[in-house]
C-alpha cells in the first residue's frame, strides 16, 4: 500500500469509528468477505478504561498526540470517538476500515482534517468529490473513502473499493457472511478489543503453533486486562495433542516468572484448554498487577 493510503487511513482511523456497541461488530459488516482478518476497537471504552488513563502521558505522545490534537481542532476530539472496524488480506496489501465518531462525516470536518495532513506532507490527502449524487474520498493512489453519514465513514484499497460500496448500498457480501463466519463467532466482539483471521499455513511452517488453520480471541480492559484467545487446527484430536504440548511448555517455565517481573496472580490465572477444534489460551491481570509490571519493565 502507497503512504498516501496509510497516512490517510491511520489519521482517520486514530479518531474514532462506527458508532456501534462493543469493538466494532456491527460495523464490520462492511468489510468485504475478501478478508482473511478482522477485527474492531471500542475506541469509547477504550480510552475511558483505567488501563488506558493510567498510561495517558505515554500513549499520547509523539506522532500520535499529533492526531489527537489535529482530531481536537477538526472538532473530532476525543469525546467524539466511537470505535473501529477493520478487515485486511496481507497477502495482496489490500485494507478496509470503518471510520465513525459524532461529526467525521460532515465535509468540513473532513476538509479540516485534509488540511492537517497536507501542513505536515505537503500534499492533499484526498479530495473529496461526487459520485452518482453521494459524497467521497479519492486518494491518489486509488484508495476511496465513502460517506455512510454524518457519523460514520469506511476508507477502502484501490481493489477493494467496489465490494465495499456495494456493502455502503445493503448489496454484496461482508466478512460475517463469508469464509471467516464460524471463525469470528469464536470472538468475543462485545469486548473493548477483538479480531479473528486465518493462519497461513507457510508462516507457521517449523513453530509450535504448526498445524493451525485460524485465531480469533479479544481483551478486555474494564478491570486490568483480560486475555482470551483460540487457535483452529483440523480436528478436535490435533487441538487436543497441541493443549497438552502447550501446557507442558508453560509448565516449565511459569517458575522463571516472578524473576522477570510477573505476579504469581498472573501465573495462576493462565488457563489452557481446548475445545472442540479448537486450543484456548485465557489470561488476566488486576490493576494492581499491571502497575508491578510496568515498575519491574525499567529495572529489566
Amino acid at each position: 500500500m502507497k503512504r498516501t493510503f496509510v497516512t490517510t487511513t491511520l489519521t482517520l482511523a486514530l479518531l474514532g469509528v462506527a458508532a456501534c456497541k462493543g469493538g466494532g461488530a456491527d460495523s464490520a459488516k462492511l468489510i468485504p468477505d475478501a478478508a482473511t482478518m478482522v477485527g474492531g476497537i471500542d475506541v469509547k471504552a477504550l480510552v475511558g478504561s483505567k488501563a488506558y488513563t493510567d498510561n495517558k502521558d505515554k500513549i499520547e505522545k509523539g506522532e500520535f498526540k499529533e492526531f489527537v490534537d489535529a482530531a481536537t481542532a477538526c472538532n473530532l476530539g476525543t469525546d467524539k470517538w466511537k470505535s473501529i472496524a477493520f478487515g485486511a488480506d496481507p497477502t495482496k496489501n489490500q485494507f478496509a476500515a470503518v471510520i465513525s465518531a459524532d461529526g467525521i462525516g460532515k465535509e468540513d470536518n473532513l476538509t479540516c482534517i485534509n488540511g492537517k495532513v497536507k501542513e505536515k506532507s505537503g500534499k492533499d490527502a484526498f479530495k473529496i468529490e461526487e459520485k452518482d449524487g453521494k459524497k467521497m474520498m479519492t486518494m491518489d493512489d486509488g484508495g476511496v473513502g465513502y460517506i455512510v453519514n454524518e457519523g460514520s465513514i469506511v476508507v477502502a484499497t484501490k481493489d477493494w473499493a467496489g465490494p465495499v460500496k456495494e456493502l455502503v448500498d445493503g448489496k454484496g457480501k461482508s466478512v460475517f457472511d463469508g469464509a471467516l463466519k464460524d471463525v469470528i463467532g469464536r470472538a468475543d466482539t462485545g469486548k473493548h478489543i477483538w479480531f479473528a483471521g486465518s493462519l497461513p499455513a507457510e508462516m507457521l511452517k517449523g513453530s509450535p503453533a504448526e498445524g493451525a488453520k485460524d485465531v480469533a480471541g479479544s481483551l478486555d480492559l474494564s478491570g486490568g486486562i483480560a486475555i482470551a484467545a483460540s487457535v483452529g487446527f483440523g480436528s478436535a484430536d490435533e487441538a487436543t495433542k497441541k493443549k497438552d504440548e502447550l501446557q507442558k511448555q508453560f509448565e516449565g517455565v511459569k517458575g522463571m516468572a516472578g524473576s522477570m517481573g510477573v505476579p504469581q496472580g498472573v501465573v495462576d490465572s493462565v488457563k489452557i484448554d481446548a475445545s472442540g477444534n479448537a486450543v484456548t489460551v485465557a489470561a488476566k491481570a488486576s490493576d494492581d498487577d499491571l502497575k508491578k509490571i510496568s515498575e519491574s519493565l525499567p529495572k529489566m
